[in-house]
């Protein structure tokens, strides 16, 4: 995943250019009291990882929904990089079949490989983005369990299912 464990109440996050300067920017915020510290870049393992302060170290048991906010979760200068210097990604030729064998096009089909734009334009349009303003990536239970199956997550009806499960049937916390 993104994230790795690191010292003890730090946590580690896959280094992006943009990520280190927003929390860079942050830090002199007055938001920054709604952001995990930032404490630089440090390498591990032969990568770059951004170090951030553990929001979950004194919580016993928790949970986290990863959701991807708004309509759109890709920037408009990718897909006019796209449009400039197409790069096909076999990876995520993949990723589209394994979900939609059929959401291919027969040129994707013989390059066994789309571009990064047409790959997130197809993600929003099966998934609960484009009609709710956000999708579901994943889930961790208090128990260690992972489960990033949410891709054809879509109406507002499985999203809710989603939740009630997240929440192990709680339901007074989504009134």
């Amino acid at each position: 995943g993104s994230f790795k464990a690191a010292d003890s109440g730090k946590i580690l996050k896959r280094f992006s250019e943009n990520e280190k300067e927003c929390f860079e920017r942050l830090m002199k915020d007055p938001l920054r009291s709604c952001v995990p510290c930032f404490h630089g870049v440090v390498e591990r393992d032969g990568e770059s990882y951004i170090q951030l302060d553990d929001l979950l170290t004194d919580f016993e048991g928790p949970c986290v929904m990863d959701c991807k906010m708004g309509i759109r979760t890709y920037l408009e200068e990718e897909l006019t990089k796209a449009r400039e210097k197409p790069k096909l990604r076999k990876d995520m030729y993949k990723k589209m079949i394994e979900v939609d064998p059929l959401a291919p096009t027969a040129e994707e089909n013989a390059q066994h490989a789309v571009t990064k734009p047409r790959y997130m334009q197809w993600r929003e349009t099966i998934s609960s983005s484009a009609n709710l303003g956000f999708r579901i990536e994943g889930i961790k239970k208090a128990d260690g369990t992972c489960n990033t199956n949410f891709k054809t997550t879509k109406t507002q009806e499985q999203v809710l299912q989603v939740f009630v499960e997240f929440i192990e049937g709680n339901t007074t916390i989504l009134v």
